[in-house]
């Protein structure tokens, strides 16, 4: 008897079959059932694992966003805020505020600490100069304007120095003033002030120094015709540096022997305009070379030492350097200087003479 033989596969079955696209199933680490060899998809067991894992992972990110607010000392609510921030940006799927309304509440809370801090500053005291703060602008001004590195006495220029070595050296400064312009400009402000107020001493010493002289009837001014008995330039330049930080040396003595030369032939309220374009006259000259403006400057103090008073001192009373105090000064405005100066500067305290 034979036997039926089973039916043979054909080809077209065949390509069929590779052709068919089979699930790929990924492997989650899960035991797979035996239930699954009979065809049975393990999607199922795949999702039963997954929820556990997740739970796991936000459990330990709520823990520690819990302990780390803790930390802040942030309050309860705060940080049952934070948990749900966390739930939320972390876990999307998990039963929380979704995340339009989480926007909102950043949004909400942006605008609370806005106001918060309005009051804040509405309920913060006017801001007043320290008498710390004035007693250094007063002891920095005169170096400004007796530094050889000033590039010209009004304007802007000695102005923008000291506010320089205000901005660096602080002197009791709320830290971020300079960008709150209402109380900045108190400080500059009381800057100006100071230095007009030097420039005022100044020019008052070297008119003393020359003996002034005014008629009753014209009230002319006048100076003593015999030059020897004005002051010579170390009692001058002594006159001018009282009260302050400042010493005398021959780079100061030189540049107060220039003022009283221009102040000689300009002792109107010009004088410092008239100052400032010598000065400017005497780079030109130079030619940017310092040992030409060395030389310039060393005449014009040779000449006032022959002409103005007696020497009745000794060389040793002049330094020949400046002191560390005038240096210091001397290296800010190297780096801070303005190159031009204004001509609106703030008006000569002196009033006009002659």
């Amino acid at each position: 008897m034979s036997r039926s033989s089973s039916p043979v596969d054909s080809d077209d079955e065949m390509r069929l079959a590779m052709k068919q696209v089979t699930p790929t199933v990924v492997r989650t680490g899960t035991k797979r059932p035996h239930t699954n060899l009979s065809g049975q998809d393990d999607a199922d067991s795949d999702d039963a694992a997954a929820p556990r894992n997740l739970s796991l992972s936000n459990q330990n990110l709520v823990m520690a966003a819990k302990r780390y607010g803790e930390r802040k000392r942030l309050r309860g609510d705060q940080i049952a805020e934070l948990e749900s921030f966390v739930n939320v940006s972390s876990f999307p799927k998990c039963p929380t505020d979704p995340a339009p309304l989480r926007e909102v509440k950043l949004m909400a809370n942006g605008l609370a600490l806005a106001n918060q801090l309005e009051q804040i500053v509405a309920a913060k005291p006017p801001f007043e100069l320290s008498d710390d703060l004035q007693l250094n602008i007063k002891k920095y001004a005169p170096a400004i304007l007796l530094s050889e590195r000033l590039g010209s006495y009004k304007g802007d220029v000695p102005t923008e120095a000291l506010m320089e070595i205000i901005k660096r050296l602080r002197f009791s400064i709320p830290d971020g003033l300079e960008h709150i312009p209402a109380d900045w400009n108190k400080v500059i402000s009381f800057a100006e002030y100071c230095l007009t107020q030097k420039r005022a001493t100044m020019k008052k010493a070297i008119r003393a120094s020359l003996k002034p002289v005014t008629d009753k009837d014209t009230k002319v001014v006048t100076y003593a015709e015999d030059t020897k008995k004005h002051d010579n330039i170390y009692k001058l330049a002594s006159a001018i540096v009282k009260g302050t930080n400042c010493t005398v040396n021959v780079i100061l003595c030189s540049r107060v022997a220039l003022m009283r030369k221009v102040y000689l032939k300009h002792p109107d309220s010009k004088f410092w305009d008239k100052l400032d374009a010598k000065l400017d006259e005497i780079r030109e000259d130079a030619d940017g070379d310092p040992k030409q403006l060395v030389r310039g400057f060393r005449h014009v103090l040779e000449q006032d030492q022959k002409k103005h008073g007696k020497k009745d001192y000794k060389d040793s009373d002049i330094q020949d350097a400046v002191d560390n105090f005038q240096q210091k000064v001397d290296d800010i405005i190297d780096v801070n200087a303005a190159t031009t100066a204004d001509d609106d500067g703030e008006p000569d305290a002196e009033p006009s003479e002659g």
